[in-house]
Formats: structure tokens, sequence, C-alpha cells
């Protein structure tokens, strides 16, 4: 055996380590203008310019430019909106 060689134990033969699983996400995305709902990206049905916006991700409020941090729009300077799900109605 070689300076940095380990011998293999029995506790490490042994161990197996469950394979992850990948989990689907239901994601959402919603209109900025008119606030449908779809689950899928593209434009908006009712607005048919306007993209539709993945839940938890920023817009611009005045050009919907979209974004995965907050901060400013990088087209007019506007401070970005965090694009919440829509709430039930009590």
């Amino acid at each position: 055996m070689g300076a940095f060689a380990q011998k293999k134990t029995a506790a490490t033969d042994t161990k197996k380590v469950p394979a992850k699983t990948a989990q689907k996400v239901a994601v959402s995305y919603r209109c900025p203008v008119c606030g449908a709902t779809a689950d899928k990206a593209g434009n908006c049905t009712k607005d048919k310019d306007v993209a539709m916006v993945k839940v938890g991700d920023y817009y611009c409020p005045d050009c919907y430019m979209t974004s995965t941090k907050p901060g400013k729009c990088t087209m007019c300077n506007v401070e970005m909106k965090k694009m919440e799900a829509t709430s039930a109605k009590k």
C-alpha cells in the first residue's frame, strides 16, 4: 500500500447511502398586468405582449423586465417588485 492508501473497514463496506430522488416542485407563473396565472412560461393570454413572471422572481412594474435578484431594473432604473403567489380570498 502507498503512503496515502486507506484500508477499508467493515463499517464503510456495508454502509449504503440512499439515492436522492428528484422531487418535482410546482412552478407557477403570473401576469404582472392582470394577475392571470399559468403553469408554463410564455406570454399572457389576456395581455399578449406581456410575459408571464415566475412566482418568486422579480419584475419591473414599468417595463416588465424580469430578474431572479432584487434591485433596480437595468433598463429603466425602477425598483423591482417580487412576484407573489395569489392568495385565496376569505
